[in-house]
Parts: structure tokens; C-alpha cells; sequence
């Protein structure tokens, strides 16, 4: 039988002692005995084993395994190595973006496939350029675009509770005067006509912008005297129309009038018919004191469409801190429930002392110290 020589074994063996021993003269025995340079032993034995065997080893070409990747010229990111030119990697969904419509950010946006023309206001709409008009691309993905939620009555916050005040009977009193006057300008000032300091009180509030009326003396059922200018109900309508145009005609830059104290002449339906006719005239409002319960001077005044409010509080019937802190608290209840309320006090020492102080802590309270005219209501007919 003839004897089989693995020749594959034969040349790696030979192989591995050449890198193993250090003498020289085995490379050059192995150098005599092999007629063929060693880079070409791999291709030599492959032709070898075809001639003498029907077993085929297979070798994988070195190019199949991939691309021998040179670490100098690889980019690296955070430390790992990364192919190059590799194509960016995009998100495949695409996260709400804050849009802006008509000036306004967008809250709880809703994304939907919709036309970009349907999501535009109708009153204002944008410019096709403008940056709020710009769809959101995704590919060859549908448009998208963020349409804003609806508005619900929840969703609303509640207006602050408002309070005007009103400061009644200025002009006698130098000092009642320099102290209302100090006060912040929201605070409207009620003068009564032909007094000492009505006009310099009118002039001064003018040039603070602040809001002044007449307090236009009436008559009162306990007969109390009222001064210069006072309309009484055995006036004549020429009469009385004549005393009240001179009364609003000797203070510069008033905008109404209100009713000192009247408890008689505020139930008088045609005596206040009167009045609302001079108002009326000048373009005036009226403010009902509310010195009497039988008093027709408000629902008059709706009637000829004056704008009008009627007092809800008076601060110092009682001259001391404390009473008129008590007023003040119920002040602040009933503009929590109605949403707003009128007061009306009295230059008083008492009262404008306890005013500066407490008026500049009122945000404290959640409440609002407005103009006398933004508690003003227009008659729903005008």
C-alpha cells in the first residue's frame, strides 16, 4: 500500500521551527530544500492537494472578510471609532414644536394632518412666509402642523375683585383737601360748589388726571342747611336747572355729579328728571349716594342713558380706625362677590390717615384699587 504524506502538515511543521530556532543553519537547510519562496507556499500546497486529493480545503480570500479599516484615518466620537462618510442619523418622529399665531404662543397644541390654510385665522391671517407659517417637513411625510386648542370657560382666570372710592365734601377744609389730594390718583375727589377751595381742589386733580365731580347739595328730609348752590324740591325746573349749571360751571374739568346728602329730593321723580336733563346735556354721569332706600335717582338717570353707579359702602359714618377698617372689610366682601363695589368717605383726618396706609398693602388682599369711572355702568338701552 502506498504511503499518504500530509503535505499540509509537512509545511506548516517545517514552518514553525523556522520561527522557533535561533541557529541559523536551519533557515539555510530549509532554504536548499525547498526550491520555492516561502510567500508562495500557500498557493504551491493548494495546487499540490488538487493533484493528490479529492478533498478541497476551502480559503477564503482575505478581501471577503470586509474592509480592513485604518484606525489612523477613522474619525472617532466619544471615544469610539465611526466609519466615514456615514449618512446622519434623523429621528423618525418629530417632536412638537412652540409655534406663534397672530403674535400669541400656542398652549396644549394639537398636531393633525389638516391643510395649512385651515389652521390660519380667518380675521388676521399670516403671511405664507412668515415663521408661524411654516409647515413641519418630514421626508415625503404629510404636512403637519400645529393647530391650537379650543379655549374653555376653565381655562379663563378670574378677574380680581375691584374697588373705586369716592371722597365726598371737599372745599371747606385746606387740610381735607392737601390729604385727599395725596392720595393715589384712582381715588376720585367730590367737591361742593361756591367753597373756599373748590376751584384750587378741581385745578390740582385736573393736573393729577385724577377724576372730580360736583357734589350737588339737595335737599334731606331733616331739614339740614346746605349751603351755596343747594336744589331743593320747592325749586321751580327753571330754577333748579339754572343752580345746578352754575354749580358745574364753577368747577374746571369735572365729569359728573353725585348727591349731597338729597334724602328728600332723591325720591322727587320729577326733580331728578330735571337733573339728568342738565347731565344729560353736558355729557355727565351720576352717582347715586344713596341717602335714602326710596331714592329714583339711579333708575333716572338709566332712563336719560347717563352712565351711573349706586354707593355700596360708607366708610366713616363712625370717626375711628376701627370702625372704619370694619366698612373697609365689607367693602372688600362685597367686591369679592359682585366683582366690584364703591365706597364713599369723608376728608376726615380719621379717614385719609387710615387710607394711605391700608391702600398701599391692598394687593395683599388679591384686590384691585380702580378709577371711579371702570365701576361706571352704561345703560343697556343707550
Amino acid at each position: 500500500m502506498p504511503v499518504l504524506v500530509n503535505f499540509n502538515r509537512v509545511l506548516f511543521s517545517s514552518l514553525f521551527l523556522v520561527s522557533m530556532q535561533p541557529v541559523s543553519g536551519w533557515a539555510n537547510e530549509l532554504e536548499s530544500s525547498v526550491t520555492f519562496p516561502l510567500e508562495d507556499a500557500a498557493d504551491r500546497l493548494v495546487e499540490m492537494q488538487v493533484e493528490n486529493s479529492e478533498e478541497i480545503p476551502l480559503v477564503v480570500p482575505l478581501e471577503s472578510l470586509g474592509p480592513v479599516l485604518d484606525t489612523k484615518k477613522v474619525p472617532e466620537f466619544m471615544g469610539l471609532p465611526m466609519l466615514e462618510n456615514t449618512r446622519p442619523w434623523t429621528p423618525a418622529l418629530v417632536p412638537f414644536l412652540n409655534f406663534q399665531l397672530d403674535g400669541k404662543a400656542i398652549d396644549s397644541p394639537v398636531v393633525k394632518d389638516v391643510p395649512l390654510k385651515d389652521t390660519l385665522p380667518k380675521e388676521n391671517p399670516l403671511k405664507e412666509d412668515s415663521p408661524a407659517a411654516l409647515p413641519v417637513m418630514v421626508g415625503d411625510a404629510p404636512i403637519k402642523v400645529i393647530k391650537p386648542a379650543k379655549i374653555l370657560a376653565v381655562d379663563v382666570h378670574p378677574k380680581m375683585p375691584r374697588i373705586a372710592i369716592l371722597i365726598d365734601d371737599l372745599g371747606y377744609n385746606r387740610h381735607g383737601m392737601e390729604s385727599s389730594l395725596a392720595l393715589p390718583t384712582e381715588v376720585a375727589l367730590a367737591i361742593l360748589p361756591e367753597t373756599p377751595f373748590a376751584r384750587q381742589t378741581a385745578l390740582t386733580a385736573q393736573k393729577q388726571k385724577r377724576m372730580t365731580l360736583l357734589h350737588a347739595p339737595m335737599e334731606n328730609e331733616r331739614e339740614l342747611k346746605l349751603g351755596p348752590g343747594g336744589l331743593y324740591a320747592s325749586m321751580t325746573e327753571k330754577e333748579l336747572k339754572e343752580t345746578l349749571n352754575k354749580d358745574l360751571d364753577g368747577l374746571p374739568g369735572i365729569q359728573g355729579a353725585n348727591n349731597h346728602m338729597g334724602s328728600l329730593l332723591t325720591t322727587k321723580k320729577k326733580q331728578m328728571q330735571w337733573v339728568m336733563d342738565v347731565l344729560q346735556a353736558r355729557s355727565f354721569f351720576f352717582i347715586d349716594s344713596l341717602t335714602s332706600s326710596k331714592s329714583v335717582a339711579n333708575q333716572t338717570a338709566k332712563e336719560y342713558g347717563l352712565k351711573t353707579v349706586t354707593r355700596d359702602v360708607f366708610l366713616d359714618n363712625i370717626r375711628s380706625e376701627s370702625a372704619i377698617d370694619k366698612q373697609f372689610t365689607r367693602l372688600i366682601k362685597l367686591a369679592r362677590r359682585h366683582g366690584s363695589a364703591l365706597a364713599i368717605g369723608h376728608p376726615y383726618p380719621e379717614t385719609t390717615a387710615y387710607l394711605k396706609k391700608r391702600l398701599s398693602t391692598l394687593d395683599q388682599d388679591g384686590v384691585q384699587l380702580i378709577p371711579l369711572s371702570d365701576v361706571l355702568h352704561t345703560p343697556i338701552n343707550e
